[in-house]
């Protein structure tokens, strides 16, 4: 009987550990950031410019903004299948407001667009960042420049 008491107390022990575990492993679990181009328009000068919002309950990791080129976290702007332009996290965002959820940064291209052009902007190219949703990284739009007066 006091053999069948500790084997029963043993699993009982076992039982509440492993549930102990699990539970601290799901709600271990941080919050990832989620990188997203709001918006791709151009401005009164005629250059590409990119609202890029971090929509994800978490922060960015400071990994992201690494400034050496083989790792450094960053997107593209292209027309067609072309890269025409290319920048960092670190540059486009020095003041690192993308770090926190909800922040936006505005990047402007020193492209010109002069007639109608599809135009795609790809975040986080190089998968730097672990995003809660890494299907929302690319955007593209048709640009119409405004006619010369």
């Amino acid at each position: 009987m006091l053999h069948l008491n500790r084997i029963a107390i043993t699993l009982i022990v076992f039982g509440a550990l492993l549930g102990t575990a699990a539970g601290a492993s799901a709600q271990g679990a941080a919050p990832k950031p989620d990188l997203v181009v709001d918006r791709i328009y151009l401005n009164q000068a005629g250059n590409i410019a990119v609202d890029i919002r971090n929509a994800g309950p978490g922060t960015l990791p400071d990994t992201a903004y690494r400034s050496t080129e083989s790792f450094a976290a960053c997107f593209v702007i292209m027309i067609g299948v072309q890269f025409v332009d290319y920048a960092t996290l670190w540059s486009a965002d020095p003041d690192r407001v993308l770090r926190n959820p909800g922040g936006t940064v505005t990047y402007t291209s020193p492209i010109r667009i002069t007639e109608p052009t599809a135009v795609r902007v790809w975040l986080d190219i190089t998968e730097q960042i672990e995003e809660a949703d890494e299907g929302n990284n690319i955007k593209q739009v048709l640009l119409k420049p405004e006619p010369a007066k």
